[in-house]
């Protein structure tokens, strides 16, 4: 992920980079995103909480293309001091969209139904939260650079080590989400041969979230399931194959 776009960049730059990085510590930064995304937070409600983990997954998308405007900004630029300050800024923001990530979801680990909603919230909350920390190692070892200008072995073992932990989250990513969209089924429908193949949800509210998933995560009709797909857009993969199952609705 980002990760991997600026530890590229300082195996690329390291000289100017260690050089620098001392004049770069009062980086100028950048205003911090809001959390652009409207949602009222409806604890108790499993087709809220849905929309919520969606919305979650789209801020990850903002925190995602932070990757994309560094290296747009690496291929044409070669000050190490501005190449240092973009990587610090975009890190930032990217730590601020996971924020919101987290925000949107908090308000379910304090509903009635503990089990599935609360137990689930607060497992993708601390999966942000835990991104947001790995950031902030990054970004702590950015403002130590000249002090790790002797040790490459210690500056590539703690970017490595930030690597592995990372990819662990996105596999607990998928989890999380594979739990939300379990909970959309009602338990107490059952077919005449047993199987669970009613959601909790109306058509209505059905439409709405494959309509949000479409607006925020367009490529998943036909990207989703390829070979290589960046783990974000397949995890948006698993609302778009679960919402578009033969499922029959609450209201139907």
């Amino acid at each position: 992920m980002a990760m991997r776009a600026f530890a590229t960049a300082l195996i690329l730059v390291p000289v100017g980079l260690m050089a620098s990085a001392t004049a770069s510590k009062a980086d100028t930064g950048q205003t911090a995103p809001s959390c652009a995304y409207l949602h009222v937070a409806r604890p108790d409600s499993k087709y809220a909480f849905t929309q919520a983990s969606l919305i979650g997954l789209s801020y990850a998308r903002l925190a995602w293309r932070e990757t994309d405007a560094f290296e747009a900004e690496r291929k044409t630029e070669r000050n190490p001091d501005t190449l240092l300050i973009a990587m610090m800024r975009h890190t930032k923001i990217a730590s601020e969209a996971y924020a919101c990530a987290e925000m949107v979801l908090e308000p379910y680990k304090k509903g009635h139904d503990k089990e599935v909603i609360g137990r689930t919230a607060d497992f993708l909350t601390a999966i942000y939260r835990q991104h947001r920390r790995l950031n902030d190692q990054f970004l702590d070892l950015l403002r130590n650079l000249p002090d790790l200008s002797g040790q490459p072995a210690k500056r590539a073992d703690v970017i490595s080590t930030i690597e592995v932990e990372r990819d662990k989250l996105w596999n607990d990513l998928a989890k999380g989400t594979t739990h939300t969209l379990l909970g959309l089924v009602d338990p107490s429908r059952v077919d005449k041969d047993g199987t669970l193949r009613t959601l909790v949800i109306t058509r209505a509210e059905r439409k709405e979230l494959l309509d949000r998933l479409w607006r925020s995560f367009p490529e998943v009709k036909d990207q989703a399931d390829k070979p290589g797909t960046p783990e974000l857009i397949f995890l948006a993969g698993l609302y778009h194959l679960f919402l578009t199952k033969p499922y029959k609705c609450a209201d139907e």
